[in-house]
């Protein structure tokens, strides 16, 4: 690029995602070299340009969690090898303090700098272990009502399915989009799509109505392919996402899954929904919602939890909103959690299995890291307690005392 290098103009385009690897490198290399007050000057210039910094809070925390997700997979790409040591700026610590200075110039985020205080950039190295297990990513298929199966990881990004006034393209940095054009609905009922992550896996939809939805490792979620001439906007969850519904007072949201039923009107909630957990767990962030469950109802207010236990009964709760949408923020964070809880997490991510030897299960734990690191960096922070130690071996995780 010439000695004239325009840095504002370049990281720009490094929050758009549109640099080179060597554009990158060349970036991060001046990002070692100058000191804070210019680094915090090209942050704040690059996002008012591209009016970030208008955001609502809770977008603006959604742009840089995805900002994160998009320029660490970038940078996996070409640091992916295991067992060598790697320069500091191609590794997703720096991709976190970078993400972590864009958050605290807005106010959010801030504590992405926990895992790494006081940490020097200039020939910093880190060594990651001969075996390892990389983490997930953006993975899911889709299925169309006739049985068609599309792998959107696999499937080049555009339009996917233009049918009957429905659009669906795939946009993309793991997202999915519904668009109407049309009011030509089946006369035999709505038609269903569904789509699946499997272990190690997330994906973005949005919905025919507008709403966002953020499926997290190892779910599934059902839904019509539009809306249109139906009283309730009904969809079916297995697994744990996260719902941005679309306000539409005469068409209550509903979401169905094990054990319980979710009414909306328009609102911010999580549901974790996994059939291998002993409790179902809806999250309210913003707005109102109604849980039902074998005929008992319970409404929520903003920063309540409704919990139901594997014998049916309901209970409503104070929840750890920050600890819940961890995943989706990309991080794991355990506040004295039992480790079973905690490694069934870490297995669905890393699509591993874990055995245990000789450990106590429902030993708690503390601690959070990236979710974007290999697995190794996760239970490093779990094994600084000196309570349990972690192989991998053959693919497995085994945990010992």
């Amino acid at each position: 690029m010439g000695k004239n290098i325009k840095y504002d103009e370049l990281f720009k385009r490094y929050l758009d995602n549109t640099c080179t690897v060597e554009e990158i490198e060349l970036l991060l290399g001046y990002f070692d070299t100058t000191d804070e007050q210019n680094l915090r000057r090209l942050i704040r210039k690059a996002l008012s340009e591209s009016n970030e910094l208008s955001l609502p809070d809770e977008s603006l925390k959604q742009h840089i969690s995805e900002l994160y997700t998009n320029i660490s997979a970038q940078l996996n790409k070409e640091s992916g090898n295991r067992g060598r040591v790697i320069p500091f700026y191609k590794t997703k610590a720096f991709i976190y303090l970078t993400a972590a200075c864009i958050a605290l110039m807005v106010g959010g985020l801030t504590t992405l700098f926990y895992n790494y205080p006081g940490v020097k950039f200039k020939n910093f190295t880190v060594e990651l272990p001969e075996e390892d297990i990389a983490p997930g990513g953006n993975k899911a298929t889709l299925t169309l009502a006739d049985g068609k199966v599309i792998t959107l990881n696999e499937a080049a990004d555009g339009e996917l399915v233009n049918d009957a006034g429905i659009i669906i393209r795939k946009t993309g940095h793991g997202q999915l989009v519904y668009e109407v054009t049309g009011k030509n609905v089946s006369q035999n009922g709505p038609v269903y799509n569904t789509v699946s992550t499997p272990k190690g896996g997330t994906y973005k939809i949005i919905l025919p109505d507008g709403s966002r939805v953020w499926l997290n490792a190892a779910s599934m979620l059902k839904f019509p392919s539009t809306f249109s001439n139906l009283i309730n906007r009904n969809v079916e969850l297995s697994g744990e996402a996260y719902f941005e519904v679309a306000k539409d007072k005469n068409h209550p949201f509903v979401v169905k899954s094990h054990q319980q039923e979710v009414k909306v009107l328009g609102t911010h909630f999580n549901i974790s929904s996994y059939i291998d957990e002993d409790q179902t767990s809806t999250t309210l962030l913003e707005g109102q919602v109604q849980v039902t469950s074998d005929g008992k109802n319970r409404i929520l207010k903003p920063g309540q939890q409704s919990v139901i236990d594997a014998n049916g009964k309901i209970a409503v709760q104070e929840a750890d909103v920050d600890g819940v949408m961890s995943w989706k923020n990309g991080l794991f964070v355990f506040d004295d959690e039992p480790l079973e809880s905690i490694m069934k997490k870490v297995s669905r991510w890393y699509d591993v299995e874990v055995v245990y030897q000789g450990i106590d299960k429902n030993k708690r734990f503390g601690g959070s890291v990236s979710r974007f690191d290999h697995v190794s960096k996760v239970l490093r922070q779990l094994e600084l307690t000196g309570s349990v130690h972690f192989k991998i071996e053959g693919g497995r995780i085994i945990a010992m005392k």
